[in-house]
């Protein structure tokens, strides 16, 4: 049995992308029938079909009246981990191949400069934290990533005491403000100087820098991610429609 981690629509479509990898599924060969996947995946028809309908959309797979579905052009694309797409960055790690550890470097609660500030749409001074941490496997560093959150959103809560080395994602999830989209951009950078001296990183070399908004349902700005990948373990497509 193959039950998505934490449930939902979309862990269910990575969950049959991932089945398409494995079983060296390719263009024109049929999927499972429901029934099959349904039980595979531990989860009802009418759930999978949700699922499934978000593959077509992206034409990933097409369904035939009568036949079943099949393996579509897009799948290629999806396999190949589009940076178009949203996912946390532990998500993604994973993705990669990589049983990552999360440290954190720092955490604090700043006043947003400007830069900050329309990023997050607040006022500048505004209070935000700062989370600072680095993914790495097997002694080497794979990600340097800074997370700036706007603190209005833990109200009163204890915020200071949350386990920033787990998902930030899970955690604003758990005050109704899970990120479901994001607008990013991309630039290949080097460390910042700074921050090479401070934490050891000589190695890191050469990394692509995305810098993304994450908004929640309801439109807010919930996240500003500044995420270094280390150029040499990560790739990414780029997809064009």
């Amino acid at each position: 049995m193959e039950k998505p981690k934490n449930g939902g629509i979309e862990n269910l479509r990575m969950a049959v992308l991932d089945m398409i990898q494995s079983e060296g599924l390719a263009l024109g060969d049929k999927l499972p029938t429901e029934k099959a996947m349904a039980e595979r995946f531990q989860v009802s028809r009418p759930t999978l079909r949700e699922a499934l309908k978000l593959l077509e959309r992206d034409a990933v797979i097409e369904a035939q009246q009568g036949k079943g579905r099949f393996i579509a052009a897009g799948a290629a694309l999806s396999i190949a981990r589009p940076i178009t797409k949203f996912e946390s960055v532990s998500d993604m790690v994973r993705s990669h191949g990589y049983n990552a550890q999360t440290t954190v470097l720092g955490f604090s609660t700043l006043p947003a400069d400007e830069e900050i500030a329309v990023a997050l749409s607040l006022e500048t001074g505004s209070p935000v934290l700062r989370v600072e941490r680095l993914r790495h496997a097997k002694g080497e560093p794979l990600v340097y990533s800074v997370d700036w959150i706007p603190q209005k959103l833990f109200g009163n809560g204890v915020h200071g005491e949350a386990d920033w080395a787990g998902s930030i994602v899970d955690l604003l999830a758990d005050i109704d403000k899970r990120p479901v989209a994001s607008t990013a951009t991309v630039k290949s950078v080097m460390l910042p100087d700074m921050v090479v001296r401070m934490h050891n990183l000589e190695t890191f070399g050469s990394a692509l820098l995305i810098e993304e908004i994450c908004y929640s349902a309801d439109g807010s700005r919930v996240i500003f991610a500044q995420d270094y990948h280390r150029g040499s373990a990560f790739s990414f497509s780029f997809v064009r429609k």
